[in-house]
């Protein structure tokens, strides 16, 4: 493994997501971002080829934009299970990924970020 692929791993907390077949991922150059919004699906995944979950979340600023997170931690992913089941709000941190894995195929068709935190916050 490649000295600056583990550091981006460490920064963006999926380094137990396992991605296989000839693609690689390859994060975007920007800085870690911040943002907010509403957790609309929490899908997790135990497959040969992705070990973790995806959330899909609608932005807060600018409204109506939906993005979707990758995490391999069990611990974002239950807090993103929290702001769904109780609809309140989340800031989390990520990566914009420019190439993501997608766990059963096909494309996605919204901006996909790898994240290291999450607030959940206890209003909507």
């Amino acid at each position: 493994m490649s000295e600056e692929k583990g550091s981006m791993e460490k920064e963006t907390g999926i380094s137990k997501i396992i991605y296989s077949g000839p693609e690689k991922n390859v994060y975007s150059p920007c800085r870690v971002v911040e943002l907010f919004g509403h957790v609309i699906l929490v899908e997790g995944y135990d497959l040969p080829n992705f070990d973790g979950c995806h959330a899909l979340i609608t932005l807060r600023d600018p409204p109506a934009n939906t993005v979707a997170v990758l995490t391999s931690n069990h611990k974002l992913q239950t807090l993103l299970e929290n702001a769904l089941s109780r609809g309140y709000l989340i800031a989390f941190w990520g990566l914009k990924l420019t190439n993501p894995p997608t766990p059963r195929g096909g494309t996605w068709a919204v901006d996909v970020y790898g994240i290291d935190g999450i607030i959940l916050y206890n209003f909507p």
